[in-house]
């Protein structure tokens, strides 16, 4: 029997299920080396084709083992002897196509016989954190890229239908490989942050939220509730804080990224308790603040990440406070 070599090339150009089909096809056969070594690489080059391949197969065991039921057993014998037929590569991708709909068939005529593939919703979701002083850089499943901020923690869920991560603790900046049928999600505190292809940055600290866009657009609105989302352009940041949300302007760095990711930390006007919380992230010496009048402070300015005693030194020149050091933290109390 005269087969035609499979490339990597002619894979890839298919359809994922047609490409799965031929696979499977040709294993009821007897695959040789080189076709087990090329269906190993096209399952490891994309989580997608392993599920598609893993879909195929629960369908074609259907007709591995049709018992008395001669409808199955026949559409069997002529997925297998359209294989057999196909010598060239366009008659077979053919053959495979005409493979998938049987296999299709056969699962839709046996859905209340037989166990149905997991629902990708059941998808286990995928924990992210980070320690304090560690900037995490993240290859999403669906080939987007996370930047994990110190000492912060998210869950991915990726299907076939979803593109979603909650951010719980910390900060992450996205930047989102283009998906029309999947937007892609990201949910923090009570709001709901929604893009197709843009790189922005969602910050949670004390009791503020924080969106700011790079690049593209974003729409953020609450997570669930009738209320209409908001579109930010470039240069924009959603700030929510206490329950009131605004929008403000803010420079962005020539880098095309957000400065704590380069090592910098920047301040806008925030509350100093806020700011202190951000700074911790990256500091095995904890900066503390006891007194209320100390936490309501106001400070604005950029600082390197992880240096607290800079950070200390450069309030105490800007406010009434002094730093006042102990093993392991950094209280600020009122200078007088």
């Amino acid at each position: 029997m005269i087969r035609e070599a499979l490339t990597f090339e002619k894979l890839r150009s298919l359809p994922r299920g047609e490409a799965a089909a031929l696979f499977i096809a040709r294993r009821a056969e007897g695959l040789t080396p080189s076709e087990a070594e090329l269906l190993s690489h096209w399952l490891g080059d994309d989580e997608l084709n392993r599920r598609e391949f893993e879909r195929t197969e629960r369908a074609w065991d259907i007709f591995a083992d049709p018992g008395d039921d001669e409808l199955l057993a026949a559409m069997r014998s002529h997925a297998l002897a359209s294989g057999r037929r196909s010598f060239q590569w366009p008659r077979l991708a053919a053959a495979a196509a005409a493979f998938m709909i049987l296999l299709s068939a056969g699962l839709m005529l046996l859905t209340f016989e037989r166990e149905q593939p997991p629902s990708q919703h059941h998808q286990p979701p995928i924990q992210y954190a980070s320690v304090r002083g560690e900037v995490k850089v993240i290859q999403l499943p669906d080939g987007s890229r996370m930047t994990l901020d110190a000492d912060s923690a998210a869950t991915g869920r990726f299907t076939e239908g979803e593109r979603t991560i909650e951010l719980t603790r910390g900060r992450a900046y996205f930047a989102v490989l283009p998906d029309t049928v999947r937007p892609f999600a990201v949910t923090a505190a009570d709001r709901r942050v929604v893009a197709i292809g843009t790189r922005f940055d969602v910050g949670l600290a004390a009791r503020t939220l924080t969106v700011t866009l790079l690049e593209g657009r974003v729409s953020v609105g609450p997570r669930d509730g009738p209320q209409r989302p908001v579109i930010l352009v470039p240069g924009q940041q959603f700030v929510e804080s206490n329950s009131r949300a605004r929008i403000v302007r803010v420079e962005l760095s020539g880098t095309g990224s957000p400065d704590w990711s380069n090592g910098l930390v920047s301040f806008n006007d925030q509350p100093l308790a806020e700011a202190v919380e951000i700074m911790n992230r990256y500091s095995q010496d904890r900066i503390v603040i006891r007194a209320s009048s100390v936490a309501g402070l106001r400070v604005s300015g950029q600082f390197r990440a992880g240096d607290a005693d800079r950070f200390a030194e450069a309030l105490g020149e800007l406010h009434e406070v002094r730093a006042v050091r102990r093993p392991g933290e950094i209280e600020l109390v009122p200078a007088g």
